[in-house]
């Protein structure tokens, strides 16, 4: 088993941290409008992000003293366990759709970074967790059968994906959620997300 990650690891002597989503569509708009979408190059949208975070975080911090560094859920070493940092920043666990459903955006949104800092920072309230009181209508939605209550099953997923083709660019389940419906991806982004998310037959 893997030493529990440290955030003196990534930034000695590390005093605050901030975990960073988007939620919604403008994030992926503005990606599509940038170069990276169009010049070819594997992984256009994770480095768009790291772009983008790079120059947010050098402008907030300009001038600044504050030492920190940079990373991101797409970051191999180390991989960032991105579910448990929002879990202990007051989101839910993971839902039927093993996403962690957001009170306001709902399944439309995607972690992006986290920031680590060597000073604290003032603590933030906690967002809450997204399915409490859910009647869990994504679990009726998913004509797959991946979708319950007591967990998601990839593979299930995955099988009906390949087989229907309504469901390979899309997610009726996801499109299910009661949460954050005015916040929905684009078709486009849904599909950019989907086709991503499907493993290349061996």
């Amino acid at each position: 088993m893997a030493a529990p990650l440290r955030l003196s690891s990534l930034l000695a002597g590390a005093a605050g941290a901030l975990v960073a989503g988007a939620g919604g569509r403008g994030f992926f708009d503005r990606f599509v409008a940038a170069g990276e979408a169009r010049d070819g190059r594997p992984d256009p949208l994770d480095r768009y992000t790291a772009r983008a975070v790079a120059e947010a975080v050098a402008g907030a911090l300009a001038g600044g003293a504050a030492r920190f560094a940079i990373a991101h859920p797409f970051d191999r070493d180390p991989v960032i366990p991105f579910q448990r940092l929002g879990r202990a920043a007051g989101l839910g666990g993971p839902g039927p759709l093993a996403l962690q459903i957001h009170p306001v955006f709902g399944p439309w949104w995607a972690y992006r970074v986290l920031i680590v800092l060597d000073r604290p920072l003032p603590a933030a309230a906690a967002p809450g967790d997204g399915c409490a009181g859910c009647a869990a209508p994504c679990v009726a939605a998913c004509p797959g059968r991946a979708v319950a209550r007591t967990g998601f099953e990839v593979g299930a997923c995955h099988a009906h994906r390949r087989a229907d083709a309504a469901c390979r660019l899309s997610c009726p389940a996801r499109l299910a959620c009661i949460r954050g419906p005015e916040h929905r991806y684009s078709d486009e982004q849904l599909a950019f997300h989907m086709r991503a998310s499907l493993p290349r037959p061996a």
